[in-house]
């Protein structure tokens, strides 16, 4: 089956990085060109919106993740992961969510407050670190743990305040925005996909749609 990348030239977009003290993050990113290199890999230019200082690079769209043995064995069944996603989309609680919005919109609704588990996006250094809630010290501060290596950096609980947290989604050309499988535990999220709502829950331990 052909993919076809939704990504042009002018588009925004998150794209993440296998160099060592950035695994595990999302920067927001402009496409600003597009190549197919003579190996037959296809490679986007982008800027960094928030690094301003930083020189446009090209990366290639799809990597295999240098640090996981698995991926580098010729005959690893381990495919290589796209290295961008569309710009993450507007999320509100439950009770913020506007009553109306762009037919061609996308939004993300958390039905509570944070909880321990709940899988997490924590904005710092302009970018943001995919981790888990473990700890609720109060209602300004939260402990976070980074994903383990080699998807991402790892490291000690950091202490964060609620208000740079966003929920961790996962994107895929194919199924688009999803609820992680690891966040077993925030109960309810529902996208709102042109207008419809569509919920998902926890049932016997898997992920399940409600429209």
């Amino acid at each position: 089956m052909d993919l076809i990348i939704p990504f042009k030239v002018g588009d925004f977009a998150e794209s993440k990085s296998f160099v060592v003290g950035f695994r595990g993050a999302w920067f927001r990113s402009k496409i600003n060109d597009m190549r197919v290199t003579e190996c037959g890999h296809l490679e986007y230019y982008l800027e960094y919106t928030d690094y301003t200082e930083e020189a446009h690079e090209w990366i290639e769209v799809f990597q295999k993740n240098p640090f996981n043995p698995a991926s580098q064995k010729k005959e690893s069944s381990t495919s290589s992961q796209i290295m961008l996603r569309p710009p993450f989309p507007k999320w509100y609680r439950g009770d913020q969510v506007p009553e109306h919005f762009s037919k061609s919109e996308l939004i993300a609704s958390v039905r509570r407050t944070w909880k321990v588990g709940d899988c997490v996006d924590w904005h710092c250094s302009d970018c943001y670190w995919t981790g888990k809630i473990v700890k609720l010290i109060s209602d300004d501060v939260v402990e976070v743990v980074l994903v383990e290596p080699p998807i991402g950096e790892g490291g000690p609980p950091h202490q964060v305040n609620p208000k740079d947290l966003r929920p961790a989604l996962d994107w895929s050309i194919i199924e688009g925005w999803t609820v992680p499988l690891s966040a077993i535990k925030l109960d309810l999220l529902s996208i709102f996909v042109d207008n419809f709502i569509v919920y998902l829950f926890m049932v016997s331990g898997k992920w399940e749609t409600l429209v």
